[in-house]
């Protein structure tokens, strides 16, 4: 009898272990991003994506060591312009010269397939009424981008800057897993300034200086890993 009761008080203690340590009903509240998400897509100024790894955690600071190829600690506009003239021929999948609406779709379906994806949640949270486009979720500050506001180029994808990928809940896209440093719609169609579904290298150079423009606060001709890490807000606190 005694050992039966020793059974069962054991039996009630670890049930009590286990509820301590369970969850509460419900799934465990998101975290809140910082900066550049720990799970997602970092895409450069250019749009060029970088995804966390075990051996490279953070998307921006490898983006910012791939540019700074010279280990000056600082990106100067030389530099900037190399790193966008690379990406550029990455994405002329022919080679003639011109980003077409053709390889603008290969860029955002294949290369960054998470923008087709934010695209698709951003327009049935439009049909279902509760569209916005005033969200920020944790991207890079400014709303500007250098070849207007329209999305052009072929592709699919509509906002970054405030939408996410998957199911829409009540009417509101989920949290971006894309995160930006200048908050553009999408950057590579972004540089077709001529609204022709071709952007020219001439045209992707002149987006590539109004970006640098744009992240060079201090107009110091450089660009810190330290002040490019502070583009970015901090979402607030839930509740």
């Amino acid at each position: 009898m005694k050992l039966l009761i020793a059974v069962a008080f054991a039996l009630v203690a670890a049930g009590a272990g286990l509820a301590q340590s369970a969850p509460a009903n419900g799934p465990p509240p998101a975290a809140q991003p910082t900066g550049p998400p720990s799970q997602g897509v970092f895409l450069s100024p250019s749009g060029e994506p970088f995804r966390p790894t075990a051996s490279a955690p953070d998307p921006l600071k490898t983006w910012f060591e791939q540019v700074d190829s010279r280990h000056q600690g600082f990106i100067d506009r030389e530099a900037f312009r190399a790193d966008a003239a690379r990406f550029f021929k990455k994405l002329d999948e022919n080679g003639d010269g011109i980003i077409d609406g053709f390889e603008v779709a290969d860029y955002e379906h294949k290369l960054v397939p998470e923008l087709a994806e934010e695209a698709e949640a951003r327009a049935a949270a439009m049909e279902r009424g509760g569209g916005s486009n005033s969200g920020q979720s944790g991207q890079g500050q400014g709303s500007g981008r250098p070849g207007g506001g329209r999305h052009r180029g072929g592709g699919a994808a509509a906002s970054t800057q405030d939408s996410g990928a998957g199911r829409p809940s009540q009417g509101r896209p989920p949290v971006s897993r894309i995160s930006q440093l200048i908050g553009e719609r999408e950057p590579v169609s972004g540089a077709d300034f001529n609204l022709d579904s071709h952007i020219t290298l001439d045209e992707w150079m002149r987006a590539t200086d109004q970006r640098f423009d744009i992240l060079d606060e201090h107009k110091d001709g450089k660009l810190t890993l330290e002040e490019l890490r502070a583009r970015f807000k901090p979402l607030p606190k839930s509740r």
